[in-house]
């Protein structure tokens, strides 16, 4: 038990948050003080205006989505004042992003999207997600066309496609007001030219504005921007909002530090297993027991900090899980079901560790399905499976090859007596335990440890209770642990 109980400790003691950077409204946007790590003081969002980055590769990085919508949810629910989304951006993920446009959508707080640089592709979806919208004097907008990352999709599959994001963004347009073809106008292309006012769309282009097309008149209202401002002071100015304190909801480096754990789960699993195999191997608590617990300590760390369901409860299951596969291993052995139930447990706590936690909690707001909760699953899983098979692989691996490695065999069970040894054809000696006769050291309840000849050994019995000063017999070995019988009449 010394590993785990060291590890239930520091696992349980892992915490991480959302943080924020207040700026006060007379400093310049990014002043923000930061703390411990680059995290600012994670003040309310009560009264203040919010500002939410859209930068170069935001939009293709799906942790920045997790992010957006963690800051939205918490902006409505400590009454912020509005949203600002500043953007310059060449666009992302597609599906990302048709999902953070429905949440913008649902916030009950005013939103805005101020197109500080270009808003293309995907940046222009999450402009006409906010009520309104303002370009700076040399920014552009558009260019929202679907494309694969697999390369050209086939006609239908982009029929299908686009008709889904267009029924979607139907939706989202219409309920924030902006002309639907014009948006239209700058997903899919059609085989005859479109005019808005004094924009002129050509046959097979998609429509990018610049700032003053998007002002333009169209029918009494503007083509698609409220209007043309330097800084995001004038927008707040225009829409009222001047003196409002902003709050700069950037996530710190602390944050994107947890971003990466979370990318390196699959390797954390890998290695706090094989950690583990070789802590269990060796006398006392050493480098195994340490790395282990580093390692799954970093797992649930990182992917609390990172927004996913990993936390003090899914921690605590952890621990447990290891705490009754120890049992079945060294105090029941042979039994199965504490085995098979702290298996479950370990494993469970892994996979839902790395589900995302909104994601979670929208599970089944229309009506719970199979399918939904497989999709949700799907990524977790696929990262538990690399980690766990690479994990098997890495035990067998030493298994075989870390007793004879010179540096390390001095971490194993392996002891070089004079007897019982045997000559391999190869020319290595192999040590052959089976047979080997010791002394109890301790009571055997049923784990506890043998004297033979000169070394001591940690062994567990089949069972059966032997008293201190007993002579045992090894009858058998799996390369994870000795087991012993006492002698009869001895």
């Amino acid at each position: 038990m010394k590993l785990f109980a060291l590890a239930a400790a520091a696992v349980m003691g892992l915490s991480g948050g959302l943080a924020g950077q207040t700026e006060d409204p007379a400093e310049p946007s990014g002043s923000g003080k930061p703390g411990l790590f680059g995290k600012g003081s994670e003040e309310s969002f009560e009264g203040k205006v919010i500002v939410i980055r859209v930068g170069e590769n935001d939009l293709i990085n799906k942790q920045s989505f997790k992010f957006w919508r963690r800051t939205l949810r918490r902006a409505e629910e400590e009454n912020a004042t509005a949203v600002v989304f500043e953007i310059d951006t060449p666009g992302g993920l597609a599906f990302e992003t048709k999902e953070i446009m429905t949440e913008i959508t649902k916030l009950k707080v005013p939103s805005f999207a101020w197109v500080e640089g270009d808003a293309i592709s995907a940046g222009a979806l999450v402009a006409v997600a906010t009520d309104a919208i303002y370009m700076s004097p040399d920014s552009l907008i558009g260019a929202a066309g679907l494309v694969s990352s697999m390369g050209e999709m086939d006609k239908m599959m982009r029929r299908k496609v686009e008709s889904l994001f267009e029924a979607h963004v139907r939706v989202v347009v219409e309920k924030k007001g902006h002309n639907l073809e014009v948006v239209r106008a700058m997903m899919i292309p059609e085989d005859e030219e479109r005019v808005f006012g004094e924009v002129v769309v050509k046959k097979d282009d998609l429509l990018t504005l610049t700032a003053n097309q998007a002002v333009s008149d169209l029918e009494g209202k503007p083509v698609l921007a409220k209007g043309i401002v330097e800084d995001l002071d004038a927008l707040l100015e225009n829409e009222g909002l001047s003196g409002v304190p902003v709050v700069r909801a950037a996530p710190t480096p602390f944050e994107r530090l947890a971003w990466w754990i979370t990318y390196a789960s699959p390797i954390l699993i890998l290695i706090g297993v094989g950690a583990a195999y070789v802590e269990m191997k060796a006398p006392g608590f050493g480098v195994g027991g340490a790395l282990s617990l580093a390692a799954f300590g970093l797992f649930f760390f990182g992917n609390y900090v990172a927004g996913n369901l990993a936390g003090y409860e899914l921690a605590g299951i952890f621990v447990l899980g290891v705490i009754l596969i120890l049992v079945e291993i060294f105090l029941i052995p042979g039994t199965g079901v504490t085995g098979i139930l702290g298996g479950i447990l370990v494993v469970g706590s892994l996979l839902f560790g790395m589900v995302d936690k909104f994601e979670w909690q929208d599970l089944g707001e229309g009506g719970f399905s199979v399918g939904e909760l497989s999709d949700l699953l799907r990524l977790p899983a696929l990262l538990l499976a690399i980690g766990l098979l690479g994990a098997l692989a890495l035990v067998l691996i030493l298994m075989a090859y870390l007793p004879k490695i010179p540096m390390m065999n001095w971490l194993t069970l392996q002891k070089e007596l004079s007897g019982g040894a045997s000559i391999a054809g190869s020319g290595e000696v192999v040590e052959e335990r089976i047979g080997w006769t010791g002394v109890a050291v301790t009571d055997l309840r049923p784990a506890g440890k043998v004297r033979f000849r000169d070394a001591s050994f940690d062994v567990v019995t089949g069972g059966e209770f032997v008293a201190a000063g007993a002579k045992v017999r090894v009858v058998s070995e799996d390369g994870m642990r000795l087991v012993v019988s006492p002698i009869e009449g001895a």
